[in-house]
């Protein structure tokens, strides 16, 4: 929904989805990738960018690929869909298909014990209560944005100490065991009366859709910028790869559907197991 009424519908809303060619999703897509993030006000600006990134091209200038390869992706099902449904003729063409995915780097960004301290702090600094309490539930938890935002005061079992999440990316219900400091954030948090919501929105019983406001404010503050809200959950990862844990048990936390998904932290576990030859190494010699 959001990449709908951020993207397509200012652009297509008065138009017949039969008459979308490949030539408008191509332009769409081209302006959602060429288009730069702003950055938070209290950042130095980034130097302006010479070149627009062609699909396929590799550049560290770019704008945002991620973002238009995912519009592209939802844009091509709801093509496929809409003829499935009856909503297009049959035999209707997908205008999405043949057009070109932007290159993606996997991205390796997680929080050092090093910049840590600093984050804390920033964290610690906000000062709206809700804002704050995610933020270190994200480091405590591994959760989704999407999914803990969303979450009920109905979905906290408090004598267990567990948050049940009904609805998750992979599509099961996802139960996080909460450690002492995670309950307790929970249990200090105020809660809105008439909203069921842990982390109240703006308008009568709606959750926080977003809080890329105080997140923008944290990630500047601790000094690192180039962090996203997402290497949060992948901090969590890391961590525990390094501390020797299994990437059964890694997956396990982080709700993967996927094993591959998992594996991209068998590099952690590989750097713990270096440590461990390198100081067994030392004893030899």
């Amino acid at each position: 929904r959001r990449r709908l009424d951020t993207h397509a519908l200012p652009v297509w809303r008065n138009r017949k989805a039969a008459d979308i060619t490949r030539m408008d999703v191509a332009d769409l897509i081209r302006s959602v990738g060429e288009s730069r993030v702003k950055a938070p006000k209290s950042e130095t600006p980034v130097a302006t960018r010479k070149a627009a990134r062609r699909p396929g091209a590799s550049s560290k200038n770019a704008g945002r690929p991620y973002e238009a390869n995912r519009l592209l992706a939802l844009l091509s099902v709801m093509f496929n869909k809409g003829t499935a449904y009856g909503l297009l003729p049959l035999g209707h063409p997908n205008p999405c298909a043949g057009i070109d995915r932007y290159r993606e780097q996997k991205r390796d960004r997680w929080i050092t014990p090093a910049e840590l301290p600093k984050m804390a702090q920033a964290i610690d600094a906000e000062a709206d209560p809700y804002a704050r309490a995610a933020l270190w539930l994200y480091l405590l938890t591994g959760c989704r944005k999407s999914e803990l935002l969303g979450a009920r005061w109905s979905d906290y079992d408090k004598d267990r100490a567990v948050l049940r999440l009904p609805v998750t990316k992979n599509g099961q219900p996802h139960e996080v065991p909460l450690s002492a400091p995670a309950a307790a954030l929970l249990d200090g948090l105020p809660r809105q009366e008439g909203n069921p919501y842990i982390f109240p929105g703006r308008k009568e019983e709606t959750h926080l859709e977003s809080i890329r406001g105080p997140w923008d404010r944290v990630r500047v503050a601790a000094g690192v910028a180039d962090a996203r809200l997402h290497d949060l959950r992948r901090t969590v990862g890391s961590w525990l790869a390094q501390s020797g844990n299994s990437l059964h048990l890694i997956g396990r936390v982080l709700n993967h559907a996927n094993q591959s998904t998992t594996a991209i932290y068998a590099r952690f576990a590989q750097d713990h197991v270096r440590d461990a030859l390198d100081q067994h190494a030392a004893r030899i010699l």
